[in-house]
């Protein structure tokens, strides 16, 4: 699975000798052989000794003291995460509850954070009940979290529900779950989902439940929305929670249920700990947010069950995979088990017609596993990484890839150096509008500017295979009808699809399309410098998407690869079934506009053929060409592009570099 985004600092990067040194000693605290090392779901923690040196520069104390030295690890994206830093809703959040570890410095791909003493609950008490006592402590913890100010918290994103408006945020979180873990991830689990019960229609039927009632406006807090056994740290019967990578800001019987659905609590003291939270609440003035809480906690609860059905089943297979040989039949019956829990917890929620048997659960786990998105991908993505690092083997090994992001062929060398100063100059209109970034948008083809979807100079599957595969479908003849005036098979797609628009043929061509296109985007090479410029404009929070003519199952698939899933969240506009409105269309750049709620005076367009020129000027946006060879420079210059880069070096430069003045 990819590595997710590095996360932004809270603060400007810290720079000088003395900065220089506390990076130095951080790495060699990180790289020390008797490192501890705790991993979590989102990140790979060592714990090791703080040392004197590194203790004095961060102004803090070593005695007997150790540092956790925090990692993102790879998974697959299952929950909101509004806050892209953790460092600095810690710097908030540690003035306040002064138990929770603090941030000493990140560092971008790293943080380094002190660490608190004490034994994990998960350790001490790993099922059961853990007494009043904590209880009461849990809910003590709730009331002052809810305390933090609102104004100390980091921006929320764009369009967040605003305080009191409980049924938008539950709206939120249920889009959430449809938007960016159900349908984005459908294309490799859809068929595992169908097999043990899970209609594609779940969470759309859960939200329009016309017999639910709406929720009780209530005030809004912060949320930690993770407060389970694993990330709680007992020491002396006092506790402290931990890991607020997922923290949020929204409806206080959110962060409640959450916490009861996985603690796992029996009946009576999950009753117990309902009772102690409103009392705690409105000890500390906070009444207000447990209004409505008997009608409306068991929402929550029942949202909390019914999300958890997609992540738990795809973790349950994906588990099938990470491990070292082929999976024992214990091993496939223990990942049954687990999808049939998570499907009878979610079977009242989601309506479920029935829950499986562990029997057929295993048969459909085996089927997945077995199938072109189980064994064989993963081991794709392993020669895909083989490759990527410069180790033996792989389709990669010939193209010469360099690091993480490259964009070259056989044969093919990369872009010379350009003048960056005559780039700068054509794009000064460009320059002006990424000055503020958050007040702008930034359209991505995605084959070219993002990747190389068939690179060495393949613009589509083999012919031989293409013709075997098309006469498999039925479409052999119309496309070597359509294929006697082009050879594009994206233009064969549009104009089958003028032809007999909403016909079987048409279907099956672009099914066998997105089955390239899928199968191409998990080995697809990066263009030099794109996942970079992404990140940069995420970070400094651009509206950005990806405007393409592709199957937006095979764009979802390459940003997943990469960790980009959350800079694009849904704003991928790709192909859909009506195939004859491929760019130059300018549809998916008005389509990306309304997604954004953005004006075409606020868009650029980053695209590498005449067809993407063409639909941003109906579109009305500018455009940024991005061409890889002098033949392409041509191309897009014949047609008026006034602005061609031939790599992405000028357009990150954009953002650090003041604009020029406007004449």
């Amino acid at each position: 699975m990819p590595s997710p985004p590095p996360r932004s600092p809270h603060e400007a990067p810290k720079s000088g000798r003395r900065e220089s040194l506390i990076r130095r000693l951080a790495d060699a605290h990180r790289d020390r052989p008797d490192r501890e090392v705790v991993a979590g779901y989102h990140n790979i923690n060592y714990v090791v000794p703080l040392g004197w040196s590194l203790a004095l520069l961060l102004r803090t104390m070593p005695f007997r003291a150790r540092v956790k030295c925090r990692m993102p690890r790879d998974a697959v994206e299952v929950v909101p995460r509004i806050w892209p830093s953790e460092t600095e809703l810690l710097a908030a959040v540690s003035r306040h509850l002064k138990e929770v570890p603090r941030c000493f410095r990140d560092f971008g791909d790293w943080s380094l954070h002190s660490y608190r003493a004490g034994r994990v609950l998960s350790e001490l008490v790993p099922v059961g009940p853990v007494g009043d006592p904590l209880l009461r402590s849990f809910a003590e913890f709730f009331a002052r979290t809810a305390a933090v100010p609102e104004e100390e918290l980091p921006p929320r994103p764009a369009g967040w529900p605003e305080p009191g408006q409980s049924q938008r945020f539950l709206d939120w979180l249920i889009g959430f779950t449809e938007d960016r873990v159900h349908r984005p991830n459908r294309w490799r689990f859809g068929d595992l989902f169908e097999a043990v019960g899970i209609r594609a229609d779940a969470m759309t039927a859960f939200r329009d439940d016309p017999g639910r009632p709406p929720l009780t406006p209530r005030p809004f807090c912060l949320l930690h929305t993770d407060v389970h056994r694993a990330n709680v740290v007992v020491d002396r019967k006092q506790l402290a929670v931990i890991d607020w990578e997922l923290a949020m800001y929204g409806d206080a019987l959110h962060d409640l249920a959450t916490h009861l659905v996985r603690m796992d609590y029996e009946k009576d003291e999950e009753a117990r700990m309902r009772q102690f939270w409103a009392e705690e609440m409105e000890r500390a003035g906070h009444a207000d947010m447990t209004e409505g809480m008997a009608d409306d906690l068991p929402v929550y609860v029942e949202f909390e069950y019914a999300q958890s059905v997609f992540p738990d089943v795809m973790r349950a297979a994906l588990d099938l995979l990470a491990l070292p040989e082929e999976p024992a039949g214990e091993e496939f019956a223990h990942a049954a088990w687990r999808v049939c829990r998570a499907l009878r917890r979610a079977a009242e929620p989601l309506k479920l017609k029935e829950v499986p048997d562990e029997g057929r659960a295993e048969r459909a786990l085996r089927d997945w596993y077995d199938g072109p998105y189980g064994r064989a991908q993963e081991e794709a993505r392993r020669v895909a990484d083989d490759a990527r690092h410069g180790r033996d083997g792989g389709v990669f090994g010939e193209w010469g890839v360099v690091e993480d992001e490259t964009y070259g062929g056989p044969g093919e060398r990369m872009p010379d150096p350009v003048d960056g100063e005559s780039e700068v100059g054509e794009l000064a209109e460009v320059q002006r509008m990424l000055a503020d970034p958050a007040g702008s948008c930034v359209l991505f083809d995605f084959d070219g500017p993002i990747c190389r979807l068939f690179p060495g100079g393949a613009s589509r599957p083999d012919d031989d295979e293409l013709w075997e595969r098309a006469r498999a479908r039925g479409v052999h003849d119309m496309i070597g009808a359509v294929e006697q005036r082009s050879t594009d098979l994206y233009d064969v797609l549009r104009e089958a699809a003028r032809r007999q628009p909403g016909s079987d043929e048409v279907a099956a061509l672009e099914a066998l399309l997105t089955d390239g296109e899928v199968l191409a985007a998990q080995r697809a090479p990066a263009t030099r410098g794109a996942h970079r410029f992404i990140r940069e404009l995420w970070a400094r929070g651009c509206r950005i998407a990806v405007v393409t003519n592709n199957s937006p199952r095979a764009v979802a698939s390459y940003l997943h690869r990469h960790g980009l899933t959350d800079a694009f969240g849904p704003h991928i506009y790709g192909r859909t079934r009506e195939s004859d409105r491929l760019k130059p269309d300018p549809d998916p750049l008005l389509r990306a506009l309304r997604g954004l709620d953005a004006e075409p005076g606020d868009a650029v367009m980053i695209g590498d053929t005449v067809a993407d020129l063409v639909a941003a000027r109906e579109a009305k946006v500018r455009f940024v060409g991005y061409a890889r060879d002098a033949d392409k420079v041509e191309s897009l210059r014949a047609a008026g592009a006034e602005a061609v880069v031939r790599a992405m070096g000028p357009l990150i430069r954009l953002l650090d570099e003041p604009p020029a003045a406007a004449w």
